[in-house]
């Protein structure tokens, strides 16, 4: 339980059953986000208390009235985004078009727990040769993804990916999949960078150490007219703040990172560059997740990288104090019940 800012508490909480639709899952494996640490840490708002928590996978261990039996046993992920059950579609019985999910974890208890209810349509079967800390890690390779989809990069295109953390790595990755040609990324770490590279990154901007680190970019960039493509994963305001500046004329610009203190992306720059600009709100809920545990099925993506700490629920204080500092070069942090 989050009770109050930088505050982790261990609790008993009564076991719990699953209403009509609706399965439980014992977790095996759930993985810190930067939205759990940004609760955790106030720079995103949650009513307190709260369990935390959205990326995880374990198996079904009982089922509601309406859902199949044979469900029980079955190893699973599971999508995050809970539907509203208020809307036209909830009440139409398609919880899977739901316009207004809402993210377990930050608008309701999540899945730092033994046991977890949620609706049977956000189970994904997990196939073998997917282990549950894996999947436990497929919502930042989903979030990418649903990035990619929409950049609809071109083969050869220079792309800038600012910020490092789980999404902007699985977007370095995704990136040059997708056939990026100069494939800048920056972080305020030297840590990501090992990784970021054998990725794909083609240079790494190390912005802590640099005097300007835009200009730093720029310079990586034909002519120093920047990217085609840039993506801000980081969610910090001196990022946002220098995005516009990165892109070319007539580029793309997708925005992922969130957080109550981002600064507004001003209207004149993006009108002056003829930009186009995605606002990156999630994994999509199109597939991403099914595409993402096949990519990790067939060896596409290595998620071993990307782990750098593992806890019992017990330390789960620990983990998260870990994550908040990203001491000892914390990139993912896992934690298993």
């Amino acid at each position: 339980m989050l009770t109050a800012l930088e505050t982790v508490e261990l609790q008993e909480r009564p076991e719990p059953t699953a209403e009509p639709g609706w399965v439980v899952v014992k977790v095996e494996s759930a993985s810190l986000c930067g939205t759990d640490v940004h609760q955790y840490d106030g720079r995103i708002d949650t009513p307190f208390p709260r369990v935390p928590g959205h990326d995880f996978a374990g198996v079904v261990e009982s089922v509601g009235e309406g859902v199949d039996e044979a469900l029980v046993g079955q190893k699973v992920a599971v999508k995050p985004s809970l539907p509203c059950r208020e809307c036209e579609q909830c009440g139409k019985g398609k919880p899977a078009d739901c316009g207004r999910k809402k993210l377990i974890g930050l608008w309701s208890d999540g899945c730092m727990t033994e046991k977890v209810t949620v609706p049977s349509v956000n189970l994904i079967p997990r196939p073998d040769g997917v282990e549950a800390w894996q999947a436990s890690l497929l919502e930042p390779l989903a979030v990418g993804l649903n990035t990619v989809d929409r950049l609809r990069i071109l083969l050869g295109e220079t792309v800038v990916v600012l910020g490092q953390g789980p999404i902007g790595l699985a977007l370095t990755r995704l990136c040059a999949l997708s056939g990026a040609g100069r494939l800048i990324v920056t972080d305020a770490r030297e840590a990501p960078f090992e990784i970021a590279r054998a990725y794909g990154a083609t240079d790494c901007v190390n912005v802590a150490d640099s005097d300007d680190p835009k200009q730093a970019i720029l310079d990586l960039t034909e002519n120093g007219a920047g990217a085609d493509i840039v993506i801000e994963t980081s969610g910090f305001p001196a990022s946002s703040a220098m995005c516009l500046d990165l892109v070319r004329k007539e580029g793309k610009l997708a925005h992922i990172g969130w957080a109550n203190d981002l600064p507004p992306l001003p209207v004149v720059p993006i009108m002056a560059k003829t930009l186009t600009v995605f606002g990156i709100g999630g994994n999509g809920g199109r597939g991403q997740y099914e595409r993402a545990q096949e990519l990790v099925r067939t060896g596409r993506f290595d998620m071993d990288p990307l782990v750098t700490h593992r806890f019992p629920l017990d330390d789960v204080a620990e983990a998260f104090a870990v994550a908040s500092s990203k001491r000892d070069g914390a990139i993912k942090v896992i934690v298993e019940p």
